[in-house]
């Protein structure tokens, strides 16, 4: 259906770019609660609700912007790669980094004797109750000695990834000791990850939106695929901007995002260009988030974290699964109208990525006892 009609759906209630298995696919989800709903009452939840809700966006953005280049709505520059040159945009937002005191993790982490292999709970408290209060004290235990040596060494080590992954080996990926490392790294040395793509497994990375600490504010850089053919300069961009990150942070990142960017790297034959990425310590806020709200929220969503504890509701957001038919209306008529949309969606996914982070860390610190 041409834009010029008002946004009405087509016949048959089928949004304009939307073909049959993405109808299909939409019809399905929206059954159930959807990951990327900004809003219960700014959006309806019946399929047919959704499908006109998004015509409705697409008609609106796509006026918005009809006739339009995407250098005139965004600061938009080439960054060069090896795989040729990357659409990129840059902007900067006011979200101050999360205060954490690195003093207060060591101590925490260093009164953890559970991080030694072979101490569980119950020899944690016989150990406490005899007198051995921290990791140090244990390094004179005949039986604990040695690897709480070890232990202690990685603590202490100068790279915090160290302190990071023997808890991670030890404890797993959820755990509120695990959450106190990420003190241990200075702001600057996070980067926040979140990617669009054209489905759920095997397709195409369409956008990629990275952000990083610049003092006390946050820099939010994306890369652009104008074209499916444009994603290996994408996954380069992205290789390069990871250079010297320290760790990575996500949503939901562990079991979406670095997968679908390992498996992409590979398809084309990339997988040297994201193995650095893909090895960094990695913070995936969903699991720390479902510790510390789960009893708190219906859901531990991005946006339902935002809606409920930071007051953000987004303006004219609908469900991530609406991503790919957006694109592919982009690229059946031209008009940048659908891609903006996009490129919005995905800087509220990376800007609220971080203000979660940053929301999440007293309460999560306070769990181990630090802040």
């Amino acid at each position: 259906m041409p834009a010029e009609t008002g946004g009405a759906p087509a016949s048959g209630g089928r949004v304009f770019g939307l073909g049959d298995y993405w109808a299909g696919r939409l019809t399905d989800a929206t059954r159930e609660p959807v990951a990327d709903v900004s809003s219960a009452d700014a959006f309806p939840a019946t399929p047919g609700g959704w499908h006109q809700r998004a015509a409705e966006v697409l008609a609106l953005v796509t006026a918005r912007a009809r006739g339009r280049r995407l250098e005139q709505i965004y600061p938009v520059t080439d960054t060069p790669t090896p795989e040729g040159p990357c659409r990129t945009i840059r902007s900067l937002t006011d979200v101050p980094p999360a205060a954490a005191d690195p003093h207060e993790a060591r101590r925490a982490l260093a009164g953890a004797l559970e991080l030694v292999w072979g101490v569980g709970p119950w020899h944690a408290a016989a150990l406490r109750t005899a007198g051995t209060r921290t990791l140090a004290d244990l390094t004179h235990h005949p039986r604990f000695g040695v690897e709480a040596g070890r232990v202690c060494g990685a603590l202490a080590a100068a790279d915090p990834a160290a302190a990071f992954w023997v808890v991670r080996q030890r404890c797993g990926g959820s755990h509120p000791l695990l959450w106190c490392t990420r003190a241990l790294f200075d702001p600057s040395a996070f980067l926040f990850v979140d990617i669009e793509t054209l489905g759920f497994s095997g397709v195409a990375a369409i956008l990629i939106g990275v952000a990083e600490w610049r003092e006390t504010r946050l820099e939010v850089t994306q890369y652009v695929a104008e074209s499916v053919a444009d994603e290996p300069a994408l996954l380069a961009a992205l290789a390069q901007h990871a250079a010297g990150k320290q760790a990575l942070v996500t949503f939901n990142g562990l079991s979406f995002d670095v997968p679908v960017l390992a498996a992409r790297a590979a398809y084309y034959g990339m997988r040297d260009v994201v193995r650095p990425l893909v090895t960094l310590p990695h913070f995936d806020l969903l699991p720390f988030a479902r510790r510390a709200w789960r009893d708190r929220l219906g859901d531990c969503q991005a946006v339902t974290i935002e809606r409920e504890l930071l007051g953000i509701v987004r303006p004219d957001d609908l469900p991530g699964a609406y991503v790919p038919s957006f694109y592919e209306t982009y690229q059946q008529d031209g008009e940048v109208g659908p891609l903006t949309y996009i490129i919005d969606h995905n800087r509220w996914d990376v800007g609220g990525l971080a203000r979660i982070f940053t929301y999440l860390t007293p309460e999560a610190l306070g769990v181990c006892d630090v802040g």
